[in-house]
């Protein structure tokens, strides 16, 4: 292919500069980056040449990204993508949607599943009772209820679903079936349970069937979030009871085997195959409540490489795929086969700074001014992303009154020397095996800690060893110093985004604390935070953490907002992208333009 040979081409330019010292690993990490050469290639690349990064080269700041986490016409934004018509052009319109997955799904049940390729599933064959209404975050259109109101004191919510609503068994989908969904998602207490047990613990107590297609939730107190809650994709699907009631056993009375790779909802789709290494395949559902979407057929297609994801969508042989690396999705952005849909996510990225073995604030702050944040976004990530803090200004409660950082190399020589971090200092950077993207920030980073006579021990094991570190309960002295993360809330909810990575009771396998950050002030606002009753109290004390963890006492080096994408055949229309619904497509609104 072509993008071998410019990268051969690269390499052997970029090769002779280093070997004449004319540039620095730095410097020649940036420019690689910056000319378009692959990261892989680039990472490579510095491991051939060895040696230490003694020089500086501010003349060369990479390569320039808009760094705006908006959609762009340009590049198929999610209104290029609306059908003016319903898409139904004759029977010789392809009416099979293939999309790629980079990875298997080993549990498909989805009061289980806390993971991001399953939702993406989960959209084809169930249903919550009410979703975000197309981009926003805020508001909400029917799913499977077909109404909803909520009192004055937000304490009830009442539901109406359509009569004659059945599952893909052949069931009926009523009240009662609405309100013993719930009550197996609380009594199994899997995965995201949390999401809706916040607010509603007790199924028997707190929700009623007011009559056969009318359930309504009583809160033991005000509950601003809840309708916010029951728009996540992770927790609040109905599912059949008839299928649970016949495969239950006794040693697994919720069935959760059987559905972990069996799907029985009330959505557009059934699946008809499923084969978990290879691919999901989801047919039309005749006997669906609502309107009868476009496409006869949803595959899943489950391929691991990038480059394979790449192609299949570059070929026509897939429609549709949500992940691949920037410089990709940068080379995509030429190609008029096919429109990359760029928007603003809720995920934000940030490094994991051990808070044992880097006890002092001023040295977490320290590393955070060395961050190189313009050369990561532009460089790197080739910008798609903007330098933020620990939740998106999209999420309720962020406060853009509090400062982000940026690279100070001075400022944190001054912190360093405060905290008593001397020059032949070694820290440690540890990232999972093939995570490119990481190994080029983590060189980078090294780059300017060098400059500080901070040594910077880059460390590469397997995503599998990497998961059990982050996730285990491995004491702090045995972690290193940093590791690399990324998260969403399940809602638009800053709680769900703080609690699991920062409260002192998430640490380890509790949560996902592996940095092992325990300030009391932090646990004390987050505790304040998850029984929050107004918006207005959300954000004061939001605005309260994001000050402590950013500042006064560091949680991690915040460096990312991510602009999300995803990349569709030219004819696909309808698709509309949501910013908590990451990677996921809106199946039943698309159709292929004829």
């Amino acid at each position: 292919m072509d993008d071998v040979v410019d990268d051969q081409t690269y390499q052997e330019k970029l090769m002779g500069l280093m070997s004449r010292s004319a540039v620095s690993r730095r410097s020649l990490l940036k420019r690689g980056l910056a000319i378009g050469l692959a990261t892989p290639a680039v990472v490579t690349l510095l491991a051939a040449c060895g040696g230490d990064d003694d020089e500086s080269d501010s003349s060369d700041s990479g390569s320039s990204g808009s760094g705006n986490a908006t959609a762009t016409e340009s590049t198929g934004d999610a209104e290029s993508t609306k059908s003016t018509d319903s898409g139904d052009s004759g029977s010789d319109v392809n009416k099979e949607f293939v999309m790629v997955i980079n990875s298997s799904v080993a549990d498909a049940d989805p009061q289980s599943a806390y993971d991001n390729v399953a939702s993406s599933l989960f959209f084809a064959a169930y249903e919550m009772l009410i979703r975000f209404d197309g981009e926003s975050t805020t508001e909400y259109v029917p799913m499977l209820a077909t109404s909803w109101e909520q009192n004055d004191d937000a304490t009830e919510y009442t539901f109406v679903i359509p009569e004659g609503v059945k599952f893909h068994d052949g069931s009926d989908c009523d009240a009662q079936s609405v309100k013993d969904s719930f009550a197996r998602l609380l009594n199994m207490g899997r995965g995201p349970v949390s999401v809706i047990s916040r607010f509603v613990s007790d199924a028997d107590a707190q929700i009623s069937v007011e009559n056969p297609t009318t359930v309504k939730f009583t809160m033991n107190k005000p509950e601003p979030l809840f309708l916010s809650a029951m728009a996540s994709e992770y927790g609040p699907f109905i599912m059949s009871m008839k299928a649970m009631e016949e495969h239950k056993t006794e040693a697994d009375p919720y069935a959760h085997e059987w559905f972990s790779q069996n799907m029985v909802g009330t959505g557009p789709y059934f699946v008809s195959e499923n084969s978990p290494q290879d691919r999901v395949v989801f047919d039309r559902f005749e006997d669906y409540h609502g309107a009868a979407p476009f496409f006869d057929r949803i595959i899943a297609r489950v391929v691991s490489e990038d480059a394979t994801r790449r192609q299949l969508v570059e070929t026509g042989d897939a429609d549709a795929v949500a992940i691949l690396p920037p410089e990709d999705l940068e080379a995509l952005k030429t190609n008029p086969d096919v429109q990359v849909v760029e928007y603003a996510s809720t995920q934000c990225n940030w490094i994991r700074s051990n808070y044992v073995t880097i006890p002092d604030p001023k040295a977490r702050q320290a590393f955070a001014y060395a961050w190189p944040y313009e050369d990561v976004i532009d460089g790197v990530m080739k910008g798609f992303a903007v330098v933020q803090g620990p939740i998106a200004d999209s999420v309720i409660g962020f406060d853009p009154d509090v400062p982000v950082y940026s690279t100070d190399l001075e400022k944190a020589k001054s912190l360093f020397a405060e905290a008593g971090i001397a020059e032949g200092d070694t820290f440690t950077f540890v990232y999972g095996s093939g995570d490119t993207t990481i190994a080029s920030m983590a060189q980078l980073f090294q780059a300017n800690l060098a400059e500080l006579g901070i040594n910077l021990d880059i460390q590469q094991i397997d995503r599998a060893a990497l998961i059990d570190l982050n996730y285990g309960d491995a004491p702090a002295e045995e972690r290193p110093h940093f590791t690399s993360t990324g998260w969403w809330p399940d809602y638009n909810d800053s709680w769900s985004q703080f609690y699991p990575n920062f409260h002192t009771k998430s640490i380890g396998s509790a949560g996902a604390n592996s940095s092992y950050y325990s300030n009391a002030e932090a646990d004390e606002l987050m505790d304040k935070l998850e029984v929050a009753t107004t918006v207005e109290e959300i954000e004061d004390l939001t605005s309260k953490l994001l000050q402590l963890m950013m500042w006064d006492d560091p949680a991690g080096i915040f460096y990312a907002q991510l602009t999300k994408t995803a990349v569709l055949s030219k004819d696909i229309r309808g698709f509309v992208p949501n910013g908590i619904y990451i990677n996921s497509f809106n199946f039943p609104d698309m159709t292929r333009e004829g």
